[in-house]
């Protein structure tokens, strides 16, 4: 059992970290279940690994991008 801080966080337990083998610094996703059950999966390399691995010709508009990205991901969650 875990407690969630005013901020939201939480500490995963030593022996969870140590059974599913993550490290100080990565990250982990929380994917829920379609029974409404959460699960801990250890996210590979973080969101820094994709960092400069896509040449733009032109300056982006990061918040279209992200808005764009949303809307694909509910659009996929609905079908």
């Amino acid at each position: 059992m875990v407690k969630v801080s005013s901020k939201g966080q939480i500490t995963l337990p030593a022996s969870i970290r140590k059974k599913i083998n993550v490290k100080p610094g990565e990250y982990v996703r929380l994917v829920e279940d379609s029974d409404g059950g959460v699960r801990i999966l250890v996210a590979e390399n973080g969101i820094e690994y994709l960092k400069g691995s896509v040449c733009v010709s032109s300056p982006q508009d990061i918040e279209q991008a992200r808005r764009k990205a949303l809307q694909e991901r509910i659009d996929e969650k609905n079908n």
